[in-house]
């Protein structure tokens, strides 16, 4: 026998409806939230933004639409933004029945993970004539700063007889 809720859900009118209370819920919470964190009063958060405090409290209560700039706005003046996830459909219900964490749909699609790539070559040490080979790793970060790490690995081989020298090459960077 399907419960209330579940019967509910089934239908594309209340899937929307549990959707939305769910968004909302979340939402208010971390308005209130930030709010507490804060430690600023309604009518310190109406100041700063630049409304009337019965607004602010219409806002904390949930009456209403709230437009995402009214919600950053208010967010900012607490000192605090909001990070949204994308998760499916009646994921954050069963992540509550099952007592674990909401499971993003992907990763977070504005990281970018850096891609590596690697290259070894054979060098002499002079001094000692004994065969080094070099690995390199570089791995580009593309972001509001680009920057490049790189990892280098020394590994001594046992003589000189087991590579063929490639000649005198410089690695040049730029």
């Amino acid at each position: 026998m399907k419960s209330l809720y579940d019967r509910f859900a089934s239908t594309a009118r209340g899937a929307r409806a549990l959707a939305a209370a769910r968004l909302r819920h979340e939402i208010l919470g971390a308005l209130h939230q930030a709010l507490k964190l804060s430690r600023l009063s309604q009518s310190e958060v109406a100041g700063s933004v630049g409304v009337r405090r019965s607004a602010v409290n219409q806002v904390l209560r949930g009456d209403g639409n709230v437009r995402i700039n009214t919600l950053a706005d208010y967010l900012h003046a607490m000192g605090f933004e909001l990070d949204v996830r994308l998760v499916r459909t009646g994921e954050p219900r069963e992540a509550a029945l099952e007592q674990r964490e909401v499971r993003p749909i992907s990763q977070d699609w504005r990281v970018r993970r850096p891609q590596p790539t690697t290259s070894g070559v054979f060098i002499t040490n002079e001094s000692d004539e004994k065969p080094m080979l070099v690995r390199w790793i570089a791995s580009t970060h593309v972001g509001i700063t680009e920057s490049v790490r790189f990892e280098a690995e020394l590994t001594p081989l046992p003589s000189a007889d087991q590579f063929t020298p490639l000649g005198g090459r410089n690695l040049v960077t730029r």
